[in-house]
């Protein structure tokens, strides 16, 4: 399987909320530390202010409590913060918060894709799968997406491959545009 990237836009994975009138695309995702729960939340941008403060854009309504591994629940925030437009707040980088781009999520789930391809893809993330497995194929990755459950899919445009690796040349090729999930 080889795996190739549209563009950079994964980089920037849109998050699936039914309560955003517009899709967001987020660029990092927070992890904070609180009273014995651990939560995960998307951030929408940072800034460093003067006096060496990182603040980050995020909407407390979208903060999700990390019950187990594989398990998320998604819980408001009372965090006090300074509220701005649209339900976005600005908050300050603390010693409990893990900060993590998701350029570097993307590029870590995709290249563990790679050993763990299963040939899958489905028609919209958590739906239905697409046609037959397709082991021997070119994944292009044209877009990123997270789940309210945090559940990361990149967006592929996969082009099946014969036995000997070379891409199917005739009308009978499988293209399939589709996605696939890459990280929890």
């Amino acid at each position: 399987m080889k795996i190739q990237l549209a563009s950079t836009l994964p980089f920037t994975p849109v998050q699936l909320d039914s309560r955003h009138v517009e899709p967001r695309r987020s660029v990092a995702q927070l992890q904070t530390h609180s009273n014995g729960i651990d939560f995960v939340q998307p951030v929408y941008e940072f800034k460093h202010s003067d006096d060496e403060v990182v603040s980050y854009l995020v909407d407390p309504t979208e903060k999700v409590q990390i019950e187990s591994q594989h398990s998320l629940s998604i819980t408001a925030a009372n965090d006090s913060c300074a509220k701005v437009e649209s339900e976005m707040i600005w908050i300050e980088h603390n010693d409990s918060m893990t900060y993590k781009p998701y350029a570097f999520l993307v590029m870590s789930a995709i290249t563990q894709l790679v050993s763990k391809w299963d040939g899958v893809v489905y028609r919209t993330p958590s739906g239905e799968r697409l046609r037959e497995s397709a082991f021997q194929a070119t994944l292009q990755v044209v877009d990123a997406c997270v789940c309210p459950q945090g559940r990361l899919w990149v967006m592929v445009n996969l082009t099946s491959e014969n036995a000997s690796g070379a891409v199917l040349q005739n009308r009978t090729a499988v293209r399939q545009l589709g996605w696939v999930p890459v990280a929890a």
